[in-house]
């Protein structure tokens, strides 16, 4: 079972999760030039709900991010966002996935569907690369169900619980947008003054 929560650290490297116990952070968000030395690179949990969380990068202990990452428990949908790119992202540590491998995941939420054409990024990750509007309209659909639909190809459809998923979407679009990577819109859950 894949560990949101404990994301991003190639070679093994541990990482502080919501629960305060150290897990392995599997690959499927990992920054890319991240390396297994001791370093003041660290992963933060930023918000914890139901079966999602929200995390961010940030290479030299606090001062800066370059990285937001928020996602399912499950890993079957997750997001991330840093300078270069905004991604969706699915991962299972059962895939064994060829280099380069590619199919689409659709995604249902409501009266929302939209094919994306992933992308194998590791054995057990797939990425697709998607402009901030149609992150956006994702989010904002999120926002408004209880339920999202994937199937990857015409393998049935997997389920995903998104009780819990607002204000932990809600600190990934602050996150993105705080950090100049995304302007993905004002999320359900996010007040416009904290008066």
């Amino acid at each position: 079972m894949g560990c949101l929560a404990c994301l991003a650290l190639p070679g093994g490297a541990w990482a502080q999760s919501y629960d305060d116990t150290a897990h392995a952070m599997p690959v499927a968000m990992q920054p890319q030039d991240e390396n297994s030395s001791p370093s003041p690179s660290q992963m933060l949990v930023d918000e914890h709900g139901g079966g999602w969380v929200a995390i961010h990068h940030t290479p030299d202990a606090g001062v800066h991010t370059d990285l937001c990452i928020a996602g399912s428990e499950s890993e079957i949908l997750m997001f991330r966002a840093d300078a270069d790119s905004l991604q969706v992202r699915s991962a299972d540590d059962h895939w064994t996935l060829a280099n380069g491998e590619k199919g689409d995941m659709t995604v249902t939420v409501g009266a929302y569907t939209h094919v994306f054409h992933m992308q194998a990024n590791d054995a057990t990750t797939l990425a697709a690369t998607m402009p901030a509007a149609d992150m956006t309209r994702l989010l904002d659909a999120m926002a408004r169900q209880h339920l999202a639909v994937v199937r990857f190809g015409d393998q049935p459809p997997l389920s995903v619980n998104l009780a819990g998923s607002v204000p932990v979407l809600d600190r990934f679009r602050g996150c993105a947008e705080t950090q100049h990577f995304a302007d993905l819109g004002q999320g359900a859950g996010q007040k416009s003054s904290p008066f």
